[in-house]
């Protein structure tokens, strides 16, 4: 039962993999995807969970890859700190490391004050 379990939670971060790759390079990704993608790492970054969900990673690399240009990546830094101010009980020494402890290579520390228009 757990393994079976195990692997509809894989199959079904895939499939979101694969479904997100392939539409959001037309458009930027909107600023409630955004949200939907980081909500896995929630508990993780309120400090409740010592552990990252596959999800959170799995939502953090398809973010990354979704943030190609500049543009992009502005719009997607904007939609993090909106996003961060709805988690008044974001740990952000947690949230600076969640991108390293994903393999997702980003230039910006994740805070509050991040500066977007660099």
């Amino acid at each position: 039962m757990a393994r079976s379990l195990i692997t509809l939670v894989l199959f079904f971060t895939a499939a979101l993999s694969c479904t997100y790759t392939y539409t959001v390079f037309a458009t930027p990704m909107p600023c409630n995807e955004v949200a939907r993608m980081i909500s896995p790492c929630a508990s993780y970054l309120a400090g409740r969970s010592t552990i990252l969900y596959h999800l959170c990673c799995g939502g953090m690399t398809v973010l990354n890859r979704t943030a190609v240009t500049s543009s992009d990546k502005m719009t997607m830094c904007n939609c993090l700190k909106g996003v961060a101010n709805h988690f008044p009980t974001v740990d952000f020494s947690r949230a600076a490391l969640l991108p390293s402890l994903c393999g997702v290579s980003v230039n910006v520390t994740i805070t509050p004050s991040m500066d977007c228009n660099r």
